[in-house]
């Protein structure tokens, strides 16, 4: 895989998607799952800027894997506890497929995080 495309996919997935969008095909789809599919780059382009005019991010890509035709980036967001893990599909240094899946930590009943509740009856 090309340093190039993989540097598009890094940039993407903190939010820098101008740095991305060269290597993004026009018939592109991004699943964002759980939510809907955005089809086409003009789509995928509108999506970003509609987002980014809302701010930047502070995002941070924790892990890069790389495969013949996928490149996976896992990260977070410094400022929540939100994950996220992008998955890249890649054919001829283009991207033709984004799936995004976005965690966010479960808070229980009585709006404490897991966890806390646990470790609060020890």
């Amino acid at each position: 895989m090309k340093p190039k495309i993989i540097a598009a996919c890094e940039a993407f997935s903190l939010g820098q998607s101008a740095k991305a969008l060269p290597q993004i095909a026009d018939e592109a789809e991004w699943h964002i799952v759980g939510d809907h599919i955005i089809v086409g780059k003009a789509g995928i382009e509108a999506t970003c800027k509609e987002a980014e005019a809302e701010g930047n991010p502070n995002f941070k890509n924790m892990r890069t894997i790389e495969g013949k035709f996928h490149v996976i980036v896992e990260g977070n967001d410094l400022d929540s506890d939100i994950h996220y893990c992008d998955i890249y599909t890649i054919e001829e240094d283009t991207i033709y497929e984004i799936t995004s899946y976005c965690l966010a930590r479960q808070e229980d009943e009585f709006g404490e995080e897991e966890g806390e509740a646990d470790a609060a009856d020890s």
